[in-house]
């Protein structure tokens, strides 16, 4: 295999604002790095072509969102694997991954891999590879899981190693990884609005457990045991004292003095809709009292921010459901009126 010199390794790392990039176009240099900063790794070229790798990564709270790239392929081999799940979808090329127990899973035509990472020898990209993943720690995931099923977690978790990329909760995963790099980039707008941001990790966790395949989803979707109205009250609360600041399922449940599947189950029968539904509503509900307020110069993307809506997409649509009209229009009206 042929692996030429480096023209430059590029490694850049802002701590401040979460985001690491990379770029290498040697064998040994990739390899050192990699070892040096996560987890002692092997690398091999793949083809005749110089080998090079690139990877752009946003990190929130420990849980990692990738893209990445690789014109030459390589495989590479874990001597420590990481201790944590990952969710990988090739947009180009081909990938495997290889068990400790022998076993190769290739990810489909239509789709990526799910894997526990602690099972994984080694993976494989093809040439002319680009993917993106999604990386979480286990403590992570068995913390969510811990919330939603009342129990601690004893097992790790086994998930079905194939997805479908058009399935709703991959096309949701994958969209908030959009959301999340799009925000990342420049001077990186979505580290000033704290409440997306949790948002956005709190929907990856939820949608992972509750929307891959996986050894708890019986138990998740289990009865539990319904809470009185008095919690959904003091969660309501709650939440409207707290609309601007980053909320999750689990700081909703503790304020309410209940758990976070007995409040799920609340709210679905007093309210019709999830906690995190009904917190997204009386946020909706600001956003729009502050259109129509709203200084000159004002821009609905910063408002859309301020109330913890990553997407501006999203927001628009949601917004144009819940008051007939796209925020652009209300915020017009507002300058028409002064």
């Amino acid at each position: 295999m042929k692996n030429s010199e480096p023209d430059q390794a590029l490694v850049s790392l802002d701590r401040n604002s979460h985001r690491l990039f990379y770029r290498f176009d040697n064998v040994k240099e990739a390899q050192n790095h990699l070892s040096g900063n996560y987890s002692l790794v092997r690398i091999e070229s793949e083809s005749d072509m110089s080998f090079d790798l690139m990877c752009a990564a946003a990190i929130l709270e420990n849980v990692a969102f990738t893209s990445n790239s690789s014109k030459s392929g390589f495989r590479i081999s874990f001597d420590s694997p990481f201790d944590g799940y990952g969710m990988s979808l090739p947009t180009s090329g081909a990938m495997s991954v290889t068990t400790i127990d022998g076993r190769r899973i290739d990810a489909s035509e239509n789709g990526g891999l799910v894997v526990d990472s602690l099972d994984i020898e080694s993976a494989r990209f093809s040439p002319r590879s680009i993917w993106r993943r999604i990386m979480m720690p286990s403590n992570e995931l068995h913390r969510h899981i811990a919330l939603l099923t009342e129990q601690p977690v004893t097992k790790r978790v086994s998930f079905s190693n194939h997805f479908d990329r058009d399935s709703v909760a991959s096309q949701s995963i994958f969209t908030i990884d959009q959301v999340i790099a799009n925000g990342m980039r420049d001077d990186a707008p979505l580290l000033k609005a704290p409440a997306a941001l949790a948002s956005l990790k709190d929907a990856v966790l939820s949608l992972f457990v509750e929307g891959l395949p996986n050894s708890y989803s019986t138990l998740l979707a289990g009865p539990a045991l319904m809470p009185a109205p008095r919690h959904v009250k003091r969660a309501i609360e709650f939440m409207q004292a707290n609309l601007l600041q980053p909320l999750s399922l689990a700081d909703i449940a503790n304020a309410a003095g209940t758990s976070a599947r007995s409040l799920q189950i609340g709210f679905r029968q007093f309210r019709d809709m999830t906690p995190m539904e009904y917190l997204r509503r009386l946020r909706l509900n600001g956003a729009h009292r502050e259109l129509i307020d709203a200084l000159p110069g004002t821009a609905v993307g910063a408002i859309a921010y301020r109330w913890g809506f990553a997407h501006h997409g999203m927001f628009a649509a949601s917004y144009a459901k819940a008051f007939g009209e796209p925020p652009s229009a209300t915020l017009k009206k507002s300058r028409t009126r002064r």
